[in-house]
């Protein structure tokens, strides 16, 4: 997605088919929070990261 510079909505499209098996489990995940949930363990994780290398200076 970096080098392509597309947005990841983009890829989605490009891999679903609109009333496929795939797209009805991401619209499942996306009602029960999952990508919220995602997103808030991705930034804890960041978050510790750095405490640990301020720790280790």
């Amino acid at each position: 997605l970096r080098d392509s510079g597309e947005h990841p909505v983009k890829l989605r499209e490009a891999v679903t088919s609109p009333a496929g098996t795939t797209i009805s489990a991401i619209r499942e995940l996306e009602n029960h929070g999952v990508r919220a949930a995602l997103l808030a363990a991705l930034e804890a994780a960041r978050d510790r990261a750095r405490q640990i290398a301020e720790q280790q200076l």
